[in-house]
């Protein structure tokens, strides 16, 4: 008989959380690509018309995982946003695309690459952007 051991990740809290998240937008980013690329990030939030300390909440992690359920049950966020980091780090069981909105049960969720990538491929940045648009100023 064959024995299968999984294990299972302990979830940390985020290194950072900041903004207030009264729009309903959730970023989750690595904390080095947001002091990397904090001006992309303040550009990207200010361009769908959310103000960065008010309208949304940011949590920056390192390499834990995170349980974003008890996070989102917090308060009533409807769009989650992973900017470099996988589904798995925040304890979803999901293989996404990136650059696609999936719909959940309460929440939508987008993955994408980090901004220093898409600051290096414009291409991935216009593909952010639309995304963006289509979510938020439809």
């Amino acid at each position: 008989m064959k024995n299968n051991i999984y294990t299972i990740k302990e979830a940390n809290n985020p290194t950072s959380n900041s903004g207030k998240g009264e729009k309903g937008l959730i970023i989750v980013i690595n904390q080095a690509d947001m002091d990397l690329n904090i001006q992309t990030l303040q550009g990207l939030v200010k361009a769908i018309k959310f103000d960065i300390e008010k309208d949304v909440k940011i949590l920056t992690v390192e390499t834990q995982t995170i349980d974003i359920n008890s996070i989102l049950k917090q308060q009533s966020y409807n769009t989650l946003i992973l900017i470099g980091i996988s589904p798995n780090q925040i304890g979803f069981s999901i293989n996404a695309k990136q650059y696609f909105i999936y719909m959940m049960e309460h929440v939508s969720i987008l993955v994408t690459d980090s901004l220093s990538v898409m600051n290096a491929d414009k291409s991935k940045k216009m593909e952010f952007w639309k995304n963006l648009q289509d979510r938020f100023l439809s």
